[in-house]
């Protein structure tokens, strides 16, 4: 089980801000209160990821194949949905109403497979969106691409360390939240590609390139592990899970 570190943090706004408040937390991944309008105000439980690419990342988003959605919409502009600390449906954690409401902002996220169904560890792939201009991504509803790069890769589940074309470009924060999903696509316009509150959306499994990133695999588990699924078409490895999680730093 994660580790609750507590109140004692109330200098911080979001996980970057711990970080660079706090620097002894550095690699103390957990569960953190922390105070988006500001210490006089009421705090936030949220999960933080102080390790990977250095930490500071604060997880505002997990999939699962359960939800109840309690009036919100899915997707960078929905309300809270489930608990930080409930697995038996999906969660996300308000960001449009707890911190970007009180003038909080990101540069980049990463997402990646969740590694299993009763804790927010990672699975075998991380991938990082950065260089985003906020206002621009927050406010213009838009396909846009930024930089990528790969954070974790295990090729012998999805046989590439390359980014993933289908998750080359972000945007659409309102056509996206309307919808019910964080937008994710290769280009052309909106489509309902991206992360659902049930699993993340894809195109090209089994095609003959690698495009669909690793979500090809389904959303059993053993022991509450995802099982990873891999399997080999037209001379190329593809697998995955289709559960995910998006933080931001």
């Amino acid at each position: 089980m994660a580790t609750f570190y507590g109140s004692d943090y109330s200098n911080a706004r979001t996980a970057k801000e711990l970080l660079e408040n706090y620097p002894f937390t550095a690699g103390k991944d957990g569960y953190y209160l922390l105070y988006p309008s500001g210490r006089n105000n009421p705090g936030q439980l949220v999960y933080c990821d102080m390790t990977t690419n250095g930490g500071g990342w604060m997880l505002v988003a997990r999939s699962n194949p359960t939800i109840n959605y309690g009036g919100q919409n899915w997707g960078w502009k929905g309300g809270r949905i489930g608990g930080i600390q409930d697995f038996s449906q999906a969660y996300q954690a308000g960001w449009q109403t707890y911190w970007n409401s009180a003038g909080n902002t990101f540069t980049e996220f990463i997402f990646g497979n969740q590694r299993t169904n009763f804790d927010n560890t990672w699975g075998p792939f991380i991938y990082r969106v950065s260089g985003i201009t906020y206002s621009t991504f927050w406010d213009s509803d838009t396909q846009q691409g930024y930089s990528n790069n790969t954070l974790k890769v295990d090729t012998n589940v999805y046989g590439t360390s390359a980014y993933p074309g289908m998750q080359g470009a972000v945007g659409y924060t309102t056509t996206g939240t309307n919808n019910n999903l964080y937008y994710m696509r290769d280009c052309c316009g909106f489509a309902g590609y991206g992360g659902y509150a049930t699993g993340m959306s894809t195109v090209y499994c089994g095609a003959n390139f690698y495009f669909s990133g690793p979500w090809c695999g389904g959303s059993t588990t053993t022991n509450g592990v995802y099982d990873y699924n891999s399997y080999d078409a037209s001379g190329l490895r593809y697998g995955g899970t289709a559960q995910y999680m998006i933080m931001v730093r």
